[in-house]
């Protein structure tokens, strides 16, 4: 039953926007991104000064710099989204398979950088 659905999605002849596995993935990915975007602009202010934005557990405090500087990881998250997003739609014409994992490895790229930024906010705290 699996691999006959499977075949039937690999298929079909749907645009890449209308396929129902692309849209949700990358609708998961936006909309942890956005959240990214809110938690980040809510608990860290750009005047703030400096934060604390590596900690290694061997030596302590590696990096301090100034606030703004912890905003390049949800610009890099969104760039990373875009950037599958594009080669994702060129290989959705002959490849589908293909597509769907770049699809769904955004949204595990999305969790792993908001996970990243959640653990500096509760450093800094």
């Amino acid at each position: 039953m699996f691999l006959t659905k499977l075949n039937e999605v690999l298929a079909s002849k749907k645009s890449f926007f209308a396929d129902r596995l692309n849209y949700l993935s990358l609708g998961a990915a936006g909309l942890l991104n956005i959240i990214h975007w809110v938690i980040l602009l809510s608990k860290i202010r750009l005047g703030q000064g400096n934060i604390l934005l590596h900690y290694n557990v061997v030596y302590g405090t590696d990096l301090v710099q100034k606030s703004w500087y912890i905003y390049w990881i949800p610009g890099l998250a969104l760039l990373l989204l875009l950037l599958n997003l594009v080669i994702s739609s060129l290989f959705y014409k002959n490849e589908k398979l293909a597509s769907y994992f770049l699809n769904f490895s955004s949204v595990i790229i999305q969790l792993i950088f908001l996970t990243g930024s959640l653990v500096l906010i509760v450093a800094n705290a």
